[in-house]
């Protein structure tokens, strides 16, 4: 008798939560929450449907996945409910059939998808995120964000070099490298951290940036026109004040050397134009060049500039399937008498 009114009264509750109760069935449960027990079991009940009403559309999540979480949650709790699931399992029921997510449980939880930008070598190119932030991204670079980028985040990953204008926002725009992270909250700066290298570097234009771990500890803030540079253990990091022309002129299509060694050209010309650049001689490395390289002409070119130029010699070998192979060697000087 006692389970045939306990039924009854779950029923009613169930009933009435959504409003569709007969006048002497409302009657009726009035009648039972007399009693302190049905009472309260009524207000729990009453909580969480009235949180379910608040919750968010189901996104990703199929019934199926979501009874798995609810039954390894009821197998993974320690403590004795007060009343049996299954008698609220009618308004589990209609939770699904409205989408809701669980709040009661706290399950907010959203499968995040991702966007990946690949730059090809020999390419670049540049997009603005949800936020208005603006990035260019140079050869051989490639960009992660996840979907919600700019709701409770604006967090991307990096690997390769680009160029931030990020929109000044109370959100922290955050740029995780290989070895460490750029916070910032609007400013512009360029990012250079490759894989096979061995160190990332960072070269602000304006604003402020501060730099982290990748867990979040601070390393230091750097100033305008200030350039750090961190090995990939962080055991070695430098800072200098730098002419950011240099590092911010690739995104016009174009890249500006003031008395930059040949060594720290080649990679980027490399990337640039999807070549192969070889030379063997350490003093070729060493030799500093000033002038304008611009994207849009021929490499071709690009290489007899520097051949006029400096002391160097350019064989340029042309390769059907592969990269063209340039090969750099020392120009030889006519002997004075």
């Amino acid at each position: 008798m006692k389970e045939k009114q306990e039924n009854i009264f779950w029923s009613l509750t169930a009933s009435n939560l959504f409003d569709e109760l007969e006048n002497e069935e409302r009657e009726q449960l009035k009648r039972m929450l007399m009693l302190e027990e049905n009472k309260n079991n009524y207000l729990r009940l009453a909580k969480i449907h009235n949180a379910l009403l608040h919750t968010r559309n189901l996104k990703s999540y199929s019934k199926e996945h979501s009874w798995q979480r609810i039954d390894r949650y009821l197998k993974n709790k320690n403590v004795k409910y007060l009343f049996n699931i299954a008698k609220y399992a009618a308004i589990i029921v209609f939770a699904f059939l409205l989408g809701s997510l669980f709040h009661f449980w706290d399950w907010q939880e959203e499968e995040v998808q991702y966007t990946e930008v690949n730059v090809p070598l020999g390419q670049m190119t540049d997009i603005t995120l949800s936020d208005g932030s603006r990035v260019w991204l140079n050869s051989g670079t490639t960009m992660r964000y996840p979907s919600n980028f700019g709701k409770n985040n604006r967090s991307i990953s990096l690997e390769g070099e680009a160029f931030f204008k990020v929109k000044h926002e109370k959100i922290p725009f955050k740029v995780k490298l290989k070895n460490s992270e750029v916070e910032v909250l609007g400013t512009a700066f360029n990012v250079v951290s490759f894989r096979n290298e061995g160190f990332s570097q960072v070269t602000l234009v304006n604003g402020s940036v501060k730099m982290n771990t990748l867990n979040g500890k601070e390393i230091t803030q750097i100033k305008p026109s200030q350039q750090i540079t961190l090995s990939n253990d962080l055991k070695n990091i430098t800072l200098k004040t730098v002419n950011t022309v240099f590092y911010k002129s690739w995104t016009e299509g174009k890249i500006v050397f003031r008395e930059e060694r040949m060594a720290d050209i080649i990679p980027r010309l490399e990337r640039w134009y999807n070549v192969d650049i070889q030379y063997s001689e350490t003093e070729i490395g060493e030799l500093r060049f000033s002038g304008t390289v611009l994207k849009n002409k021929p490499f071709d070119q690009i290489v007899k500039a520097f051949e006029s130029l400096l002391p160097i010699k350019i064989d340029y070998r042309y390769k059907l399937e592969n990269k063209d192979v340039i090969i750099i060697s020392k120009k030889n000087l006519p002997m004075k008498n």
